[in-house]
């Protein structure tokens, strides 16, 4: 867009596509179902149950990752949305509107109110954003440098010294969670249910962590009536017992089942397998402050030696995909896709990881360094085991001794890395987005994917470089070259694509995935059919 232009957004007028989001891996979601329905027809009372590995940290959505899952299953929503197409939509705004490079105008929906009942005006989503500002670092990441401004009860202004072209993607993100800072009070309050005040078609009415949540329809909800009067989700961290909740029939909505599972659900007669091709890939973070990977030479090495293609057959089961390179699951990025690690060499693995001192000696199937082993430890969750396993064969190959732990727990996983006692780990991250504050967030000195806080002038320059461009074209191409960087310094080294496998009954009507499955699931023309 050339700067001076004005650009509106009007809901149920238009959307605004971005870049090329709509092709690729997120256009396969695109026919697979509306996500409301003008007309209701009659509401169905039956209770939806879910079943996850996990859910949200806590009721208050500026603790870990709750934003994000308190917007999965439609208890949250934000000022805008990001559509399954990848364009931005008005949620709780009514439009958006560019005024000049380095503002933007958004209004409000007239008669939107908090559970609670209290207005949805513009003091109290300033009062919301600031809150998210102040308490989550990602947020604070995303609003860098931006001023909001309330001009009257239903109008916003977002303004900023430097160019602000990417805004809207920013109010879509799922850490701008709008609720009710006044309730929340100015600490993070997770667990007080009377406290928990947000706008979503369901109302949380029962919360025991890491455990099941219950939900109810909002009876005082803006948009369109809920069919469904009661979500009943469950916790279940092992990928086998939520296969069997699956066939069993006792839940009617099971998310991330394991692959190897895939093909027995897929033969059921009364649930139905649904793959989504997450805008995700999964990786293994490797932690520079160890000295097996303080030299890149053998961060690079481990990216050669693994075969991508052997992952997905053997881990997968063949439901994913290679991704050689960081961006290079990204439809925005297709260039990507020819960057970085794009085959097996074992031959160049062995030469880097001589040259960085690690040496094989007789008799020893396992590389040493002034006597010291290659040694570390890969940490997996959730259903990431068989990736754990099948990447500890591949770096044998080459003379490392890799042991594996882990746990389908989450937990399990945060708290290690909270006491900085890992070596390594697998992880799933998406790049979808303003790609300054995506980009920054996992190789920016302060960002914090950045997990093992590796620190690369040359990386800083290049991020930096977005405040001069405002042209998207300019933004991408700058983007490639941040990954082009990656490939060379291997903070984390790209595996895989993430593709989620969710059960789901055949009673359940106007299933409609997301290429963001942790962001949006539940909605409210969702129900399950007699």
């Amino acid at each position: 867009m050339r700067p001076g232009a004005s650009s509106r957004v009007d809901a149920g007028i238009g959307r605004r596509a971005l870049g090329r989001a709509g092709v690729g891996a997120f256009g396969l979601l695109a026919g697979l179902g509306p996500r409301l329905t003008a007309a209701q027809a009659e509401v169905v009372e039956e209770e939806l149950r879910m079943v996850t590995p996990r859910t949200f940290d806590g009721l208050d959505p500026t603790h870990g990752f709750s934003a994000s899952r308190l917007r999965q299953v439609g208890a949250a929503e934000g000022l805008l949305r990001i559509t399954r197409q990848g364009g931005i939509e008005p949620e709780l705004a009514s439009s958006y509107e560019m005024l000049d490079p380095t503002m933007w105008r958004v209004e409000l929906r007239p008669d939107v109110t908090f559970w609670s009942g209290r207005p949805v005006d513009a003091l109290a989503v300033v009062e919301s954003l600031e809150r998210a500002r102040a308490l989550v670092p990602f947020a604070a990441t995303l609003l860098a440098g931006v001023q909001i401004e309330r001009i009257d009860d239903r109008t916003l202004h977002f303004w900023s010294e430097q160019p602000i072209p990417s805004l809207p993607t920013t109010l879509a993100g799922e850490w701008l969670v709008i609720h009710n800072a006044e309730s929340y009070g100015p600490e993070v309050n997770s667990f007080d249910l009377a406290a928990a005040d947000l706008t979503g078609p369901f109302r949380i009415t029962a919360f025991e962590p890491a455990v099941r949540v219950f939900l109810e329809r909002n009876p005082t909800y803006w948009g369109v009536r809920p069919r469904t009067a009661r979500i009943h989700l469950d916790v279940i961290p092992d990928p086998d017992a939520r296969t069997l909740a699956a066939l069993s029939g006792e839940a009617h909505l099971v998310q991330l089942v394991n692959p190897a599972s895939a093909r027995q659900i897929e033969r059921s007669r009364t649930t139905r397998l649904v793959p989504i091709p997450a805008d995700s890939i999964v990786s293994a973070y490797v932690n520079p402050e160890r000295p097996q990977f303080s030299d890149v030479r053998v961060r690079q090495a481990l990216a050669w030696a693994v075969d991508r293609e052997e992952l997905v057959a053997l881990a997968h089961d063949g439901w994913s995909a290679p991704v050689p390179s960081w961006l290079g699951n990204d439809p925005n990025y297709p260039e990507a896709r020819r960057v970085g690690y794009t085959r097996q060499d074992l031959a160049r693995a062995a030469q880097l990881l001589d040259e960085a001192g690690w040496r094989l000696t007789a008799g020893s199937s396992v590389r040493a360094k002034d006597g010291v082993p290659l040694k570390f430890r890969l940490l997996w969750m959730l259903t990431y085991r068989p990736l754990a396993e099948v990447l500890q064969e591949q770096w044998r190959r080459i003379g490392a001794d890799v042991e594996v732990q882990g746990s389908p727990d989450v937990a399990f996983l945060r708290a290690r890395r909270a006491e900085g006692n890992w070596d390594a780990f697998l992880e799933g991250w998406g790049t979808f987005g303003d790609p300054a504050a995506v980009l920054s967030r996992h190789v920016g000195a302060t960002g914090d994917i950045n997990y093992g806080k590796l620190v690369d002038p040359v990386t800083e320059e290049l991020l930096a470089g977005f405040v001069d461009l405002t042209d998207p074209e300019d933004r991408r191409q700058q983007a490639l070259r941040i990954n082009e960087r990656h490939a060379e310094l291997v903070p984390f080294i790209p595996l895989t694509q993430f593709l989620q496998l969710n059960a789901v009954s055949r009673r359940l009507r106007n299933y409609d995935p997301h290429f963001l499955p942790w962001v949006y699931e539940v909605h409210p023309d969702l129900w399950v059919s007699a």
